[in-house]
């Protein structure tokens, strides 16, 4: 095996776990809206900031940290566009993911489970929610992107 083959094995095995986690979490959070139990919502919003932070965040530093190796090691350009595509879209989805998303859901997780649910605190998991939605996709583009390869 070459390190390159390595690269790419830790590569993929980290964009599995990262984007295979997140569509997992939006499962969870349609079942703990359609619970309607506060106490789950809330509850979710705090296991969703843990996982996000100990799961998803290593996760996208490896893809990030192999995807640099794999460009170094093999017979890529950084100008090639789906490279440049891959970093500028990652670090778009690792911003909002890590340093808006999983904090706001941990605060609004905190405060369902302090002062019970409000319409306004529901609306707010909801927004969160469909933002993470928003991101998977993105996540889902550069995988395919990274596939196909365009412009190479």
């Amino acid at each position: 095996m070459s390190s390159y083959e390595l690269w790419l094995f830790i590569h993929i095995a980290a964009a599995i776990v990262w984007l295979g986690g997140a569509a997992a979490a939006q499962v969870f959070a349609v079942l703990a809206k359609r619970s309607g139990d506060p106490a789950r919502t809330a509850a979710f919003g705090r296991d969703i900031s843990f996982v996000g932070l100990k799961i998803f965040l290593p996760s996208s530093l490896v893809v990030f940290v192999t995807g640099v190796l794999l460009t170094e090691d093999g017979n890529w350009d950084w100008t090639e566009p789906f490279i440049v595509f891959g970093l500028v879209a990652w670090a778009v989805v690792s911003l909002v993911a890590f340093g808006y998303v999983l904090q706001e859901m941990k605060k609004v997780g905190a405060r369902i489970a302090a002062e019970g649910p409000s319409p306004a605190l529901v609306g707010r998991v909801n927004t969160l929610v469909l933002l993470a939605r928003v991101l998977i996709l993105v996540l889902f583009v550069i995988v395919f992107v990274m596939v196909v390869k365009p412009g190479t």
